[in-house]
């Protein structure tokens, strides 16, 4: 008798890999996508709890993977050498479709060139690096070890195209993670007064950020509050950050479940720089932008970087649309000043707000995350 039924086929395995808790948001809501196109879809490589959520099976804890900085890499050279390693054995046993790096350039940029040295197996970026602003020799790795970029800021497509490579903007995926959310919601979500000034203090997704920015946000706090006993406070922090070595005083709601929603019903967020300023952004969130890191990294920083902002949001705008505090002029009575004449100024909080919806639009674009998921998809057709 012949068997006309249609045999079982192997799921295609994505090999994905996020350094960090933004990318993790970012790998999971492009896991959803590539899911919904194709539901046998199988993903291994290195996740937060988001990407577990959506179907990675992880190799490694992400917060390992959480370190910023010239000296703060140097002092883990031989666990990233490792774990490179543990990868490509990864790759071997378990022979993905394709493999999907996201951002996280000083890892998976050499990680790409050793995968393209021992397999032959296409490699897309999601999320370029930013060597726009700083070490543009990067572009040769990409040249010639990536497959397909795919950007998520509108100045990318054409910077890349101008030096021959083919990128794709895919819009921003903060549109397809977050649902907006009215202000008097939210405050009643988290026993906030919605007609009193709220400020968000977000002082950074890595445990080395927050130690060397929340002690100064919480003087600044302490100021702010001296000077107008209304105003409430709101910390933003991820779930697996341990602030609790700082004294946070109980009048300062803690937001870890769900930090995006400080930056979004705030009034005002004091933010390290970073994806939270693109965040704030697109609640329409006014904001000052804090910064500081060790005195090598960031001697090392002034004669790398060239772009002249550090606020993404500000390089997005191609002007100050935000003020920047940085190294040393982060002082708690700096920010407090720079903040209490944002709050005191109806017209320059509108101004910010105006600025903003700019930034948001340009954000947006016409594409979204469903237009990278088919990218990929299609990349493995064609291989």
């Amino acid at each position: 008798m012949i068997n006309n039924s249609i045999p079982d086929l192997e799921p295609s395995i994505y090999f994905i890999i996020a350094g960090e808790e933004s990318a993790d948001n970012h790998g999971a809501t492009l896991m959803k996508a590539m899911l919904s196109k194709n539901p046998n879809l199988k993903f291994r490589g290195i996740g937060g709890n988001k990407m577990i959520s959506a179907g990675l099976v992880s190799i490694e804890n992400i917060e390992k993977l959480a370190v910023m900085g010239f000296v703060e890499v140097i002092k883990h050279l031989v666990f990233f050498h490792n774990l490179g390693k543990r990868i490509l054995v990864e790759i071997d046993v378990c022979k993905p479709q394709q493999i999907i790096l996201i951002d996280y350039p000083g890892f998976n940029l050499r990680l790409a060139k050793k995968i393209k040295k021992k397999f032959n197996i296409t490699i897309t970026y999601y999320i370029s690096p930013q060597i726009w602003a700083w070490k543009e020799k990067r572009i040769e790795i990409i040249r010639k070890y990536v497959d397909q970029m795919l950007v998520i800021f509108p100045f990318e497509e054409n910077w890349y195209r101008k030096r021959g490579i083919e990128a794709k903007f895919v819009g921003h995926p903060i549109f397809d993670e977050w649902t907006p959310s009215s202000k008097e919601n939210l405050c009643n979500e988290l026993t906030l007064k919605s007609n009193t000034p709220i400020v968000t203090l977000y002082p950074g997704s890595r445990e080395q950020e927050v130690n060397r920015h929340l002690p100064i946000l919480l003087q600044a706090a302490y100021q702010l509050r001296a000077e107008n006993m209304d105003i409430q406070f709101i910390l933003g922090v991820a779930k697996y950050i341990n602030f609790e070595n700082w004294d946070v005083p109980e009048w300062i709601y803690v937001e870890k479940q769900y930090p995006q929603k400080a930056l979004e019903c705030a009034d005002l967020a004091l933010v390290a720089s970073g994806t939270s300023t693109v965040e704030a952004a697109v609640f329409g969130t006014p904001m000052i932008i804090i910064y500081k890191m060790s005195l090598l990294s960031w001697w090392l920083s002034k004669k790398l970087v060239k772009v002249p902002y550090v606020g993404m949001v500000n390089i997005i705008a191609g002007s100050m649309i935000m003020p920047e505090i940085l190294q040393a002029e982060a002082t708690a009575s700096k920010i407090y000043k720079t903040a209490q004449e944002i709050i005191g100024s109806s017209k320059k909080m509108t101004q910010m707000k105006s600025d903003l919806l700019n930034v948001k639009n340009l954000l947006k674009g016409r594409e979204n995350i469903q237009s990278a998921a088919k990218y990929i998809l299609d990349m493995s057709d064609q291989t």
